[in-house]
């Protein structure tokens, strides 16, 4: 039996992973350009006019807007759409702590909701259980690249009257029964963070059809004289990124979608592990492919099946909780007074997240999900290691858990 290289061996893979993002010439130039025009700010330049003018025209909208990041993004939809002191905004339990971070900076109320199991976005039974006469919008989450049930949420929507935000922060060109995220609610929020499919270092961009919506959106990220605005500026550097990028997405989610498929067809049949179906008509972007891992069937513990392959050269990088277990919303208290969770304009009393129950999100973060890179430049090698170190840890799983036991 071949040893493993937690206890020793040689890992399957012993060069670092390939980093992302993944630039070349081309972004250089634009950097070189905006460096030398010394407009760095989108007051003086053009390069952010030219990225919101593509952008929009990408996702076949008429406006686009860019911000610093991507929560000033999502926090610039909220107060577009009206949320404010005393509403609730219900967002997904499994997503990261921004987007609900978003709605506490407009002294809204998040209300968390469970995962569906096949995207792992929102619930859209969930939802219409939570909805109350505060609810005032509801933000989904395309999380990890897999589109949600947007013909769901957009129904419930429509029959409550509330706004719909996407948060589209892993999900930049994917598409949910040929739509294009982003363009099925009344706002879609992107990061191009350089973590994003779309990566430009730091920024966001919101899309939206109202063009008094948009307006609004660009008033509130510049200080104004006569409106509460903001310092929310993209930087020159990264909209001219951003512009080069986007010329490459389509390019680049393509080798995304190959190697996800190519991982799954190479991995096969293995008892415990299982991809993420995602919802049928839909086209995920695979910001992480989705391995589902039972425990029970595979005989390894969760977190030291990670650690394994974390030896073998396989970065897995686990760190979610549904979002009422993170500190800062457990408390209930962003700011010291209790606001906006006590807030007296908010109807049905104070917040209390102890209670919430959102058990498919629970177990997506406790022990289901395996978040597995495929970001270019990976390839076909690279998803045949990721199946080789999975089927090594597998083939070695006595020895892997009786050294667990007798430590």
């Amino acid at each position: 039996m071949t040893t493993l290289a937690i206890h020793g061996g040689t890992a399957v893979r012993a060069e670092a992973w390939p980093a992302w993002p993944h630039y070349g010439s081309d972004v250089q130039e634009a950097i070189a350009r905006v460096g030398m025009s010394g407009k760095f700010h989108p007051m003086f330049g053009n390069e952010t006019k030219t990225f919101e003018a593509a952008f929009a025209a990408y996702h076949g909208m008429p406006e686009a807007v860019a911000f610093s990041h991507g929560t000033t993004a999502l926090m610039a939809a909220l107060a577009a759409a009206g949320i404010g002191c005393g509403d609730e905004v219900m967002v997904p339990a499994y997503t990261y702590a921004a987007s609900a971070g978003a709605v506490v900076e407009q002294n809204a109320v998040p209300i968390f909701v469970d995962s569906e199991p096949k995207s792992q976005g929102l619930d859209p039974e969930d939802l219409r259980r939570k909805i109350t006469p505060a609810t005032k919008a509801i933000m989904v989450v395309h999380v990890n690249g897999y589109p949600c049930d947007m013909d769901a949420v957009m129904a419930i929507a429509a029959e409550h009257g509330l706004m719909v935000i996407e948060d589209c922060s892993h999900a930049h060109g994917a598409r949910y029964k040929g739509k294009l995220v982003g363009t099925i609610g009344h706002f879609g929020a992107f990061s191009i963070q350089h973590k994003k499919n779309l990566a430009a270092g730091t920024g966001g961009v919101t899309l939206t059809r109202d063009v008094a919506a948009a307006e609004q959106m660009r008033k509130i990220r510049n200080y104004e004289w006569h409106d509460i605005g903001h310092n929310w500026q993209i930087n020159e550097f990264s909209s001219a990124i951003a512009t080069v990028e986007l010329g490459h997405l389509d390019e680049k989610n393509a080798i995304r979608r190959a190697n996800a498929k190519k991982l799954i067809e190479l991995l096969g049949e293995v008892p415990g592990i299982t991809p993420l179906p995602g919802l049928p008509d839909t086209e995920p972007v695979y910001y992480n492919v989705i391995l589902q891992y039972d425990a029970e069937a595979v005989g390894i513990p969760r977190e030291l099946f990670v650690k394994a392959m974390a030896a073998e050269g396989i970065p897995i990088n686990m760190f979610y909780q549904p979002l009422q277990r993170w500190p800062i919303f457990a408390k209930a208290d962003f700011y010291g007074k209790g606001c906006p969770f006590q807030c007296p304009m908010r109807e049905g009393g104070p917040v209390e997240y102890g209670s919430v129950s959102t058990p498919v999100a629970g177990a997506i973060c406790r022990s289901v999900n395996l978040e597995i890179k495929v970001q270019p430049p990976c390839g076909e090698g690279e998803m045949k290691q990721i199946a080789d170190a999975i089927r090594k840890i597998l083939a070695a799983r006595q020895e892997l858990t009786s050294k667990l036991l007798k430590n």
